[in-house]
This record gives C-alpha cells, sequence and structure tokens, in this order.
C-alpha cells in the first residue's frame, strides 16, 4: 500500500508556497509548488500527484474550474481547498463534487497536518476499494437541498466559523431561537469535516423521556426491560465514525445527562441491560434555544456536561436580525415549493415582499419556509402572488403597523387625523416611550435596552417595526 507522500501546492502568494513547502518536507513530504492554476495543470500533466493543496482563489482561475481540471486528469487524486472567505454554499458545493476537505486561512499547522493525514487514510481506502468510493454518491446529498445559504454579514460570520470549526474534532453548540435552521449548519460542519463520508445522525431530544432516553441513545440488550425482545444499538453506535447531533439539548433528562458525560470522557458506551464497554467514535453537536451556560449548574442542565461540550459555541441568528437574506430565502423556498407541485413559478408582487419585510418572524426560517409553500397555492390567474396569499396574522400585523408609523409620521411629529384603535394607540405609546428613553441615553441601545427591560435585539426589532432610525 503507497502511503501518500507527494504534495503539489498551488497558491498565489509565494511566500505562503515557500512557508507550506519548508513545513511540509520537514513532515516527510515530497512537495512541489506553483503560484498560477493553468502552470500547475502543466505540472500535474507531467507528474500524478496524490495530493493537491490549492487556494480556492487563484489569480488566473477560480477553484471550481482547476478542481474539474484535476479530475478530468486523475479522478482519484485527492484535492485541500484552503482560502480567507470561501463562501459556505461553494464549500459544500467543493465537498459534493469530491474535495478532501476545505480548511480556512490562515492555516492551524495541528489542523493542516490532521486534514492531511485523513486525507492519506481515504486515499488508500479508496485503493482497496478500486475507487468505488469515488463513485459512491454521498448518503447525505439528497438531504442538503434543505440548505438555504444567506448573503448578509450575519450569514457570512457564521459561514466563516463553519468552515474554521468544521476540519476539527471540536464538539460545538448551536445557539439560536427555534427554526432558525440550527440542524442544516450541523450538517455543514459534518459536511467540512474529515468524518464527511461517514454517518450523521439526528436526535430530538424533547422527543426522549426519561424511560426510553437510555436505550435510545446507548443501546439496550435482549431482555434488560419489559419489551426489550431483541438487542438494540444506540444512537452513540449508529453514528460511530461519524457525527451524532443532538438537539433541544437543554429537555436531556439529569439522568441520561450523567451518562452523556461518562460516553464524552471515556469513549465508551455500555447498553442498558449489559455489561460489555463498546469503543465509539463519535463527534457530538449540540443544539439549544436557551442560554446553556446560564442554564447549567441548575437542577435541569450539568454544569460538568457544559464544559464538556462547550469547546466551540456557534450563534445561529435569527431571520428578523438577518432581513438582507429574506429575498434569497423567499426565491428559494419557492423554488422548492413548486418543483414539489410541478407548477411554474410564480411572480411575488412588492406589497407581498413589504409585508414579509415588515414581519417579525418569530418562527424564524422555518416559519416563512412555510408561508411561502402556502402561497404558492394561491398564484392568481397571471400567476402572481398577492396579498390574499398571506395568512391573516401577516396581514393583520402588516396593516396595523403601517396605520401605527402613518398615525405618528414615520418618526416625525403627528399630523393628519388621529386614530383610536387600541393597536395604534398602544404602537404609538411604545414609539413615544423608545424615543424619551434614546434621547435620556444619547441613543446607546445597550442601556436604552436594560432601562426598558428588554433584550438589546427586540430593542433593535421595535426601531426597525416602528421606523426609527438607528
Amino acid at each position: 500500500m503507497t502511503a501518500m507522500k507527494n504534495i503539489l501546492i498551488v497558491d498565489n502568494h509565494i511566500a505562503t508556497c515557500n512557508l507550506l513547502s519548508k513545513f511540509l518536507v520537514k513532515n516527510n513530504y515530497e512537495v512541489e509548488t506553483s503560484t498560477r492554476g493553468q502552470a500547475a495543470l502543466e505540472i500535474f500533466k507531467k507528474r500524478n500527484y496524490d495530493l493537491i493543496l490549492a487556494d480556492f482563489h487563484l489569480p488566473d482561475m477560480c477553484g471550481m474550474y482547476f478542481f474539474d481540471e484535476i479530475k478530468k486528469a486523475n479522478p482519484s487524486t485527492r484535492m485541500i481547498l484552503m482560502g480567507k472567505q470561501v463562501n459556505l454554499k461553494n464549500a459544500v458545493e467543493m465537498v459534493r463534487r469530491g474535495a478532501a476537505n476545505i480548511i480556512s486561512k490562515p492555516l492551524n499547522p495541528d489542523e493542516l497536518m490532521d486534514v492531511l493525514k485523513e486525507a492519506e487514510r481515504t486515499f488508500e481506502t479508496a485503493e482497496r476499494t478500486n475507487g468505488r468510493e469515488a463513485n459512491t454518491p454521498h448518503p447525505f446529498q439528497a438531504e442538503q437541498t434543505d440548505l438555504v445559504i444567506g448573503q448578509s454579514p450575519r450569514a457570512t460570520a457564521m459561514t466563516e466559523q463553519v468552515l474554521r470549526v468544521g476540519p476539527t474534532n471540536f464538539s460545538v453548540i448551536l445557539q439560536g431561537e427555534t427554526g432558525t435552521g440550527k440542524e442544516s449548519i450541523a450538517r455543514q460542519i459534518h459536511l467540512c469535516s474529515p468524518r464527511k463520508g461517514m454517518p450523521f445522525v439526528a436526535v430530538d431530544c424533547g422527543c426522549l423521556s426519561k424511560e426510553i432516553a437510555g436505550s435510545e441513545l446507548f443501546g439496550h440488550e435482549k431482555g434488560s426491560f419489559t419489551g426489550a425482545v431483541s438487542q438494540k444499538s444506540g444512537f452513540f453506535e449508529q453514528a460511530h465514525g461519524g457525527t451524532l447531533f443532538l438537539d433541544e439539548i437543554a429537555n436531556l433528562p439529569l439522568e441520561i445527562q450523567i451518562g452523556l458525560l461518562r460516553v464524552l470522557q471515556e469513549k465508551v458506551v455500555r447498553r442498558v441491560g449489559g455489561s460489555k464497554e463498546i469503543p465509539v467514535d463519535v463527534r457530538i453537536i449540540v443544539a439549544t434555544n436557551e442560554n446553556l451556560l446560564d442554564k447549567s449548574g441548575t437542577s435541569n442542565f450539568r454544569e460538568d456536561l457544559y464544559f464538556r461540550l462547550c469547546e466551540y459555541t456557534l450563534e445561529v441568528p435569527a431571520l428578523r436580525d438577518r432581513m438582507e437574506d429574506l429575498p434569497i430565502f423567499v426565491d428559494f423556498f419557492l423554488k422548492q415549493a413548486c418543483q414539489e407541485l410541478g407548477k411554474p413559478i410564480p411572480q411575488i408582487t412588492d406589497e407581498v415582499m413589504d409585508y414579509l419585510r415588515a414581519y417579525d418572524w418569530p418562527g424564524n426560517i422555518r416559519e416563512l419556509r412555510n408561508v411561502v409553500r402556502r402561497a404558492s397555492l394561491f398564484a392568481d390567474n397571471e400567476n402572481n402572488i398577492r396579498k390574499n396569499a398571506l395568512p391573516s396574522r401577516i396581514k393583520n400585523y402588516g396593516d396595523t403597523l403601517n396605520l401605527a408609523t402613518k398615525s405618528i409620521g414615520y418618526g416625525m411629529a403627528e399630523t393628519g387625523a388621529q386614530t383610536y384603535d387600541l393597536k395604534s394607540t398602544a404602537l404609538k405609546a411604545e414609539y413615544q416611550r423608545i424615543i424619551e428613553v434614546l434621547e435620556k441615553v444619547r441613543f446607546n441601545k445597550t442601556k436604552a435596552a436594560e432601562i426598558l427591560n428588554i433584550h438589546r435585539k427586540t430593542l433593535y426589532v421595535k426601531l426597525r417595526r416602528l421606523n426609527i432610525p438607528y
């Protein structure tokens, strides 16, 4: 069996090429470098390399084109792409096409060596199976159509974190409101890791009662309890070599939290009713809509479990905090729904988009998806989606907001006819109180939120809703 030892480095900075070359030569690799994609292709045609380490943004061609040309020349060559700002959508596409990994710059030497060793292992596996691995579709490839990627600053920051933590083996806490797409982010972390060819097992901890949680997570032996008519492997064993995603981790019963902590520390599971310890190699990603740090140490969540899980925490933003992405989400879900229904994609009117932008989306991306799917059924004869296709809660919300903002003059002094309904009166009073507090603290949003006794994010939502400049 031939170990992977010859590497071609392609980076537009000669200093990076030299630095990587010296580092890899010291680690017993045979290295050649190039600063341009076309030159690298010519080098590759003269001599096939086991591995190529290439920057995603080459000066004379894009990373995807370079990757495709290498694969045409030699499908067995493994390629690791690197870059400072690699869009998550592009990263996922490269992984689908067969890239060994995506790593972020600046490179961490230990992380780089881990990625190289993993590439070597997959290369040797491919040799043993005569290339069958290259023709096997990824087990979760079809599910990636559920992923929506935005372009807002919050989405870009989240993308960068996914690409940074993905190649590591860190446990990750995904923290965000319900419906923000935490499981999709967990899948992307898995796809950006060396474990991407292994199982991804998702578990909703809210559905695990104290009676069944131990059996579901750790498995059980035949006859260990009433109804255990056969031996069963748990989620940890099913995810061996891959990633276990535990959604709503805060709902896990305390007794099971103790067992989970032991598995994470000892890397072995013991089935319910069994005495044998079974080794497991699993990466843990958990999700929560609560602040686990605040919850840890209470009677509901173990502090030691929190500190075992919190190697990396990633905040998943709410839809209201990334409204620049709303048109992208709407377009994606509309195409998805119409493809499912087998009908042409309708046009959304500007009025409908205004109502969608005005709404605060308590159910986040999940709620938006359902609203768009529903609206796609109510396109008119001209194949337009109009206001009557929206749920009443969104129409009423937008109508109330428009009435209130008109009555207060969009931030100016009150003009025109008086309005006396309770909703507009309440919004007007809220507007006046927020302005009063902001002026008092010289528009310091943090202090204003403290005085108003609301979260700072909630204050920003109200500022946008009431059209108060911020």
